[in-house]
This record gives C-alpha cells, structure tokens and sequence, in this order.
C-alpha cells in the first residue's frame, strides 16, 4: 500500500475547528480515510506533538477522541523511529536551523524508510530536497 507521512500542522488543523487551516486539514484527512489519499503514517512524535496542542486548545476530551479515532483507523500508521533515524533527525535538527527536532525526525523518517511525501502546511520542509511536502488534497501516487 502507498504511504505518506501526515504533519502535526495537518492533524492538528483538521482536529482544531479554530484553526485557520481546518478545512484544508480536514479534507486531507478525510481523503485518506476513504482512499483517495495513500495510508497515513503518523510518527509519535507526531501524535504526542498534535495530542500535546489539542490538550491546550480543545481541551482532553477533543485530545483523546482524536486519539481514539487515530488508533481505530486502519488506514492510519503510528511508527517510532529507529535508532539510526534518530542519530539522523539529530544531524538534521543541527544542520537545519528552521527544523524543530519533530520536523528533523520526520525527514529522517523519510529518507531511512524511503518515503517521499509528507501532508504539511510548514514549509520550513522544503529545505529538505528529498522531501515532497503536499499541502492539499493531492494523491501522490495516482495524479489527476
């Protein structure tokens, strides 16, 4: 199955109404629920970054329901890194300065695993010539 990892900027935007890029967020998101979009994967670095943000925000309840519905989602993939891929988003994270440490480890992610394309509305990732940041409801895999 084709892959793509998702951002915290996505998950949070489609989780949070408030945000100025929920509908954006939540399209992308719905997309890869009904298979239009290729499976997620979501690092848990992600997923503790998004849960952290919708905890402030929206409060636990909001955080624990998208939680839930993440862990219920089988076209979503929670991952960890290795630890070569954390000795790499370290590199990154120094080398970067526009990368947080979350968005070093992705592109680590990225490049151990072999994948492309990240769903994200930080374009701090187009430093990374290895990385395709896809910002709207695009599918990759199978362009229009």
């Amino acid at each position: 199955m084709p892959r793509a990892l998702v951002d915290t900027t996505v998950l949070f935007a489609a989780a949070y109404r408030r945000d100025s890029a929920h509908d954006d967020g939540l399209s992308i998101l719905q997309g890869i629920d009904t298979a239009d979009l290729p499976e997620a994967v979501v690092l848990d670095y992600v997923l503790a970054e998004t849960l952290n943000g919708l905890t402030t925000h929206a409060g636990h309840e909001s955080a624990v329901d998208f939680l839930d519905r993440i862990e219920e989602n089988t076209r979503f993939h929670v991952d960890s890194l290795t630890t070569d891929a954390v000795a790499t988003g370290k590199a990154l994270f120094r080398q970067y300065e526009q990368f947080s440490f979350v968005d070093a480890c992705i592109v680590a992610y990225m490049q151990t695993e072999g994948l492309g394309y990240l769903y994200a509305f930080d374009d701090d990732f187009d430093a990374a010539t290895d990385v395709y940041r896809l910002d709207s409801v695009t599918n990759p895999y199978h362009p229009k």
